[in-house]
């Protein structure tokens, strides 16, 4: 099995991922989630490494295939972790109490920084998905505007060492 096989399959289970919990977000909840601007055309562009990729040099195919499941691991601990606290949620304005302990320890928003590395992985194999990964963190940094401006109204504060991202 190449490195891009295996990256493939790790980006459909992503795209699993993604659907079961967007599928789970009661539809009141599901209006209010910040989406990057021009939602098809990232899309499209992540889209394009299924069908068109770069020969990636030595072992940086594997590299890209380990920091996505690396990804894709964190992500769903990120999402198990939010679900036992009963605080998971895919709009800013819901969650009572931020978690400060796990992978929330160390970083502001987990979920959102494996969500990024796993898409950067993935553009790996075919550069012009980068633009997908730029219009996907605009729409991160728009969603934790939000999501800190509803804890402020909560009296609440919670930095990372991946808050330098969401600036």
């Amino acid at each position: 099995m190449t490195a891009l096989t295996v990256s493939r399959i790790l980006f459909v289970c992503f795209l699993i991922n993604e659907a079961v919990v967007l599928a789970r977000t009661p539809p009141e909840e599901r209006k209010r989630i910040i989406m990057p601007r021009a939602m098809p055309l990232p899309v499209l562009l992540l889209l394009a490494p299924f069908f068109f990729a770069m020969e990636l040099p030595g072992g940086w195919g594997w590299f890209a295939a380990f920091a996505q499941a690396l990804g894709l691991g964190m992500e769903i601990a990120g999402e198990l972790q939010l679900a036992r606290a009963q605080s998971f949620s895919m709009s800013a304005n819901l969650p009572a109490q931020p978690q400060t302990t796990g992978l929330y320890r160390r970083l502001e928003n987990p979920i959102y920084v494996a969500i990024l590395l796993q898409l950067i992985a993935w553009a790996a194999w075919m550069p012009v998905a980068f633009i997908a990964v730029a219009m996907q963190l605009e729409a991160f940094r728009r969603m934790v505007r939000e999501e800190r401006k509803y804890l402020a109204q909560l009296a609440v504060s919670h930095r990372g060492a991946d808050s330098f991202l969401w600036n």
